[in-house]
């Protein structure tokens, strides 16, 4: 879960919260620390830190536990949100020992530009469109996907994803004045919005969702598919919001 908050001078705050099910991990990676090992340390929250933009530095560190999910809730500060980008999947940043490689760049970031306009605030937020927006996506090849026909695979990805969330939130320090985003509480605005479990409890539309889409979908293609999906909301390529 991320929350980014941001003042009208283009200052704030991103607070990330990362929750690993250490159970599954051992599991799955017989290297991986186990439920009595936090997967997260602030070394590795320092590197995010770093990747994240200019000037983003380390406020606090909170250890979580819940069940079989251990991590760590971190405040970053920056100065300057349009130096920052945050990245749309989970950054472990090699934070479960070396059981999972280090990302190296930020492949699919969500970027910022904050402008002023007659005494207000116009924050632009950036999804990455992926090569082949406007082109029709190409049908995968037969192996290319996993066969969710196949009741032994459905409920393989149900187990390897059990609890997976993801959340992306911006709010504004101040009013809203206008904004073109489509998910909005009081003055938080959601960006990415994912759970998986949710998402994979209806086969028939997640089936569907997959046969209508390639590999390289462009976020453009994917959003009108996903109106009727439960677990999901995406916002997006560009969100902007005005507000003082």
């Amino acid at each position: 879960a991320t929350l980014i908050k941001v003042k009208t001078d283009g200052s704030g705050t991103v607070e990330q919260t990362t929750l690993v099910n250490t159970g599954a991990l051992k599991a799955m990676m017989p290297g991986a620390p186990g439920p009595s090992t936090n997967p997260i340390n602030e070394a590795d929250l320092r590197k995010t830190a770093e990747r994240m933009g200019k000037g983003v530095r380390l406020l606090s560190t909170e250890p979580l536990k819940s069940g079989n999910f251990e991590g760590m809730k971190a405040i970053f500060a920056f100065d300057d949100i349009n130096l920052i980008q945050v990245n749309q999947d989970p950054d472990l940043s090699g934070g479960v020992g070396n059981a999972m490689p280090e990302r190296k760049s930020n492949d699919d970031p969500v970027t910022f530009k904050l402008a002023k306009q007659g005494g207000n605030s116009i924050l632009t937020i950036a999804f990455k469109d992926k090569p082949g927006a406007g082109k029709k996506a190409e049908t995968p090849e037969p192996g290319d996907l996993p066969d969710l026909s196949n009741p032994m695979m459905m409920n393989m990805l149900k187990t390897m994803f059990e609890g997976f969330k993801i959340n992306i939130v911006v709010e504004p320090v101040g009013t809203i004045v206008k904004t073109n985003a489509e998910y909005v509480t009081g003055s938080r605005v959601t960006l990415l919005e994912m759970d998986m479990a949710a998402l994979l409890a209806d086969e028939s539309k997640f089936k569907a969702l997959q046969g209508k889409l390639g590999p390289d979908a462009s976020l453009s293609e994917v959003k009108p598919y996903l109106k009727d999906m439960k677990g999901i909301k995406v916002d997006g390529p560009i969100i902007t919001i005005e507000f003082r």
